[in-house]
């Protein structure tokens, strides 16, 4: 079921460029593509937010696990990967065939993606951590949750979130204003931009991975008592 919520976006958001009466400028396109994928993203939130919720009594094999508990945050993320990924790909390219934008746009597209879903993970991985809500079997609502991580958890869907986004598009945005000034028009320079951004993020990403991982080993007694004692 949270899987649908990007899918049904998706088609929604189709629907409604395919019935726009104008068709928008070029730079409008990309920002398109970056708005659906934004929204796909908010809806996997509850799974990607609160990923130990969902263990329930199966945490306590991490718990008991000698994996280092940075591999157990990275095979988290390797799970929710390929859907973020691979929804934003299916995305771009429907904008991609109904607004053509221009080649170099579209790779820039792309490559921002893979920065979007980067830090998105890296910014669950800390949702899930230190406000975990227990799950309850066969529900997507959470079971008894505590009111302070319920607050948590909306400030997340509405402050951090967005602020942090918006962080990731500054590629586009630096490229936008310097066509708008009439600067580098001939340049790559959201592509060459957007592929630095990721690939700053793919560095920084293990490093901050490390530190996670400690946390989960601080925390993982605390998100125990939560994810079972709340459903049992």
């Amino acid at each position: 079921m949270l899987l649908m919520t990007p899918i049904s976006m998706m088609l929604v958001f189709s629907l409604m460029f395919l019935r726009m009466g104008t068709t928008p400028s070029e730079p409008m396109r990309p920002l398109m593509a970056f708005g659906i994928m934004a929204m796909t993203l908010f809806g996997l939130t509850q799974l990607a937010g609160n990923q130990f919720g969902f263990d329930r009594s199966g945490f306590r094999a991490y718990v008991l696990a000698p994996a280092s508990r940075e591999d157990i945050l990275l095979g988290k993320n390797l799970s929710i990967l390929p859907f973020a990924i691979g929804f934003g790909i299916i995305e771009a390219m429907l904008v991609q065939l109904v607004y053509p934008m221009r080649a170099l746009d579209f790779l820039g597209v792309l490559f921002e993606i893979g920065s979007m879903v980067l830090v998105y993970l890296i910014l669950t991985n800390f949702l899930s951590m230190i406000a975990p809500l227990a799950q309850a079997s066969g529900s997507l609502k959470p079971a008894k949750p505590r009111g302070w991580a319920l607050a948590f958890q909306m400030l997340f869907f509405f402050t951090v979130y967005p602020a942090t986004t918006t962080i990731t598009l500054l590629p586009f945005g630096i490229a936008l204003l310097l066509n708008f000034g009439g600067w580098l028009t001939s340049f790559p320079v959201f592509l060459l931009l957007a592929v630095v951004e990721l690939a700053v993020l793919v560095y920084i990403y293990p490093r901050i991975l490390k530190v996670q991982g400690v946390l989960l080993q601080t925390r993982e007694q605390k998100i125990l008592e939560v994810v079972t004692s709340r459903v049992e």
